[in-house]
């Protein structure tokens, strides 16, 4: 008998885990903000040259993407960095966290094609030597791939040859859920609980200490607060599988579909908070990426290339923000090193106050 996050993790993971050989775009199991506009990557430049001109973040500088997959995003970056900066590159490393070394391969690859070394590394440990100055992390749809505990009704879900059994509440899942719940909820808490988060926050924060300056940023699909219910679901050629289908045939979908739940960004942001990051905007996608600069990045899209290519990428990009696709229940978090730095304003000609 195992915990349900055991499982999750050789589902997702193991050496024939689902995620070595996932199909992501809109001929797969999903797509992503990555495979929707290439202005998802392009905003995440925008929004980095603009923290060097502000003094948020200085060169020589190190981008790094967590859980890049086949390097669409990192690519993204690259291209629109080198179009839209002058002397940047140039004093610039590219890393990427990958622990899995047939993606981290991928990502070598498809940056080699454009011109550019990348740095990949399979643990947060071993990115803490190749940081410069500055560091600049990003990450999308990364916390809901970490493997988590199934709660309900003071129960925690089992696996027995693939047959679900509930047990009482472990310790260590009451000790995570009083985070954010006080004790009276805990008894009455439904959800999912990646207890990983906390030793990998705790993992990552030193390591981006390592440079004088940082600012991450995130997107997933969630909320601020627990949903109060189990929201594990699994994806399957566009197809939604709810808790109770995967409970029915957990033998059968076993790391053949993508396992996902929605994310607690307040229980997220608490977790960074303990280790002295600090909050510098949360709020939905939509929000974070006109805040970002998405919105004068169209603008210079639409001065500096043909009408016909910019009308198209202009229509891609409608996606990511609106209330239909990426825009709503996407959520953006950025964290920063400084409690002094700069935060996002409503102002749409400057990022900061």
């Amino acid at each position: 008998m195992q915990t349900f996050s055991t499982l999750m993790q050789e589902w997702l993971y193991g050496d024939q885990g689902y995620y070595r050989t996932a199909k992501i775009g809109t001929q797969g199991d999903f797509y992503t903000s990555v495979n929707a506009s290439r202005c998802f990557g392009g905003t995440l430049a925008f929004y980095l040259l603009s923290l060097l001109e502000q003094g948020v973040l200085d060169l020589p500088l190190s981008v790094v993407e967590i859980g890049a997959g086949e390097g669409y995003l990192l690519q993204d970056v690259v291209l629109f960095l080198r179009d839209l900066s002058c002397g940047v590159l140039e004093h610039t490393a590219f890393l990427s966290v990958e622990p899995l070394n047939a993606l981290a391969t991928l990502q070598q690859q498809r940056l080699q094609k454009i011109q550019t070394n990348l740095i990949g590394v399979p643990s947060l440990e071993a990115l803490r030597p190749h940081l410069r100055k500055s560091t600049f992390v990003y990450c999308n749809e990364l916390w809901d791939s970490f493997p988590c505990q199934v709660c309900q009704d003071s129960q925690m879900l089992y696996v027995d040859s693939f047959k679900p059994i509930w047990r009482p509440l472990s310790q260590e899942v009451l000790d995570f859920l009083s985070h954010t719940h006080p004790p009276e909820k805990i008894a009455h808490f439904k959800g999912c609980v990646p207890l990983t988060w906390e030793d990998y926050v705790k993992d990552l924060i030193p390591s981006l200490q390592q440079s004088q300056k940082w600012v991450l940023v995130g997107f997933d699909y969630g909320q601020y607060g627990a949903r109060g219910g189990v929201d594990l679901r699994a994806y399957t050629q566009h197809r939604v599988l709810d808790f109770a289908d995967i409970l029915a045939n957990l033998e059968g979908y076993y790391q053949q579909v993508d396992l996902t739940y929605d994310i607690d960004f307040q229980l997220l942001e608490t977790l960074f908070h303990k280790q002295g990051a600090h909050t510098l905007f949360y709020g939905t996608q939509s929000a974070a990426l006109i805040k970002m600069g998405l919105t004068r990045l169209l603008e210079l899209l639409e001065q500096n290339t043909p009408f016909t290519l910019y009308s198209k990428e202009a229509l891609k990009a409608r996606s990511l923000i609106s209330p239909e696709g990426f825009g709503e229940r996407f959520k953006g978090l950025i964290l920063g090193s400084h409690s002094k730095s700069p935060k996002i304003t409503n102002d749409s000609t400057e990022l900061y106050q």
